[in-house]
């Protein structure tokens, strides 16, 4: 019966989240973003090189397009997420909710959920088409290497959703819950784009952990899951953390991330409003 509600619950939030013009705008701007990511193969090589050369270009165009993903699917989990906690609180109307029979518990996964899971499968979406339109002759590869991409979005939406519900659930007013939750997003994804490479070589030394950061791990996590293996690594920066880590070792901090997030803003969230299961 539990499960029934719930997934009556999970259906009326995602309608309420995406509705018009939610959908059309995070699809848009995804569809836009990933468009600028996805290069065709332009280079003759041999035949006999051309399968490892085709694999290497496919593996390259997942983890480009999961690359130019990662702003836009942060900005709507965490835009969607403050407004759905932070708006329904100060309406009232979660207060209403929860003064019914229904379990806090679920309700929140239903709330936190009904943002997360959608913007998973359309990034998973996108990603197959875009790269599949451009690599149309092997539909099985593109489907297979893009699988890959599932578990990094996930960890990492579900790390910025967290800090948006965190965010709204102190904030407690929907303008400034939303905006304060996009700055810390956007001051998390921030680093992301420095080249460690380069400030490696030019001697910076806090550049060895930025692929540490949340999302710049998320991404490296997704290279060593597809296999990619960097070409041309100076030798005084072959040791750095990001080529020396295994995948495991990434995996485990994007867990670790999602955990000292999630699960004290769960806990917040159940003690805030009373437990009573």
């Amino acid at each position: 019966m539990s499960f029934r509600v719930g997934l009556a619950l999970l259906k009326t939030e995602i309608g309420k989240v995406w509705g018009r013009p939610i959908l059309e705008i995070t699809v848009a701007l995804m569809a836009v973003m990933t468009l600028m990511s996805v290069q065709p193969i332009t280079e003759i090589v041999r035949h006999s090189e051309f399968l490892d050369i085709f694999r290497s270009a496919v593996m390259g165009s997942v983890s480009a397009t999961v690359a130019s993903l990662m702003l836009p699917w942060i900005i709507m989990c965490s835009v969607l997420m403050a407004l759905s906690f932070a708006r329904d609180y100060e309406s009232g109307l979660m207060q209403s909710i929860l003064s019914t029979p229904i379990s806090r518990k679920m309700f929140f996964m239903v709330k936190f959920f009904a943002v997360v899971l959608p913007l998973v499968l359309l990034s998973w979406v996108l990603t197959t088409f875009f790269v599949g339109l451009t690599f149309y002759s092997s539909p099985w590869l593109v489907l297979q290497l893009s699988f890959y991409m599932l578990p990094v979005s996930f960890l990492s939406l579900m790390f910025c959703g967290g800090l948006g519900v965190l965010v709204a659930l102190v904030v407690r007013r929907t303008i400034p819950a939303v905006l304060t939750s996009l700055l810390a997003n956007f001051f998390i994804w921030y680093p992301t784009t420095i080249d460690t490479k380069r400030a490696l070589m030019e001697g910076v030394g806090y550049a060895n952990y930025l692929c540490l950061t949340p999302h710049d791990g998320a991404l490296v996590f997704l290279d060593k899951l597809l296999g990619i293996v960097p070409k041309g690594i100076p030798l005084e920066i072959a040791d750095a953390l990001e080529y020396t880590l295994p995948a495991s070792s990434f995996a485990v901090l994007l867990v670790f991330y999602v955990c000292i997030l999630v699960i004290p803003m769960f806990v917040y969230f159940i003690r805030r409003f009373e437990i009573c299961d």
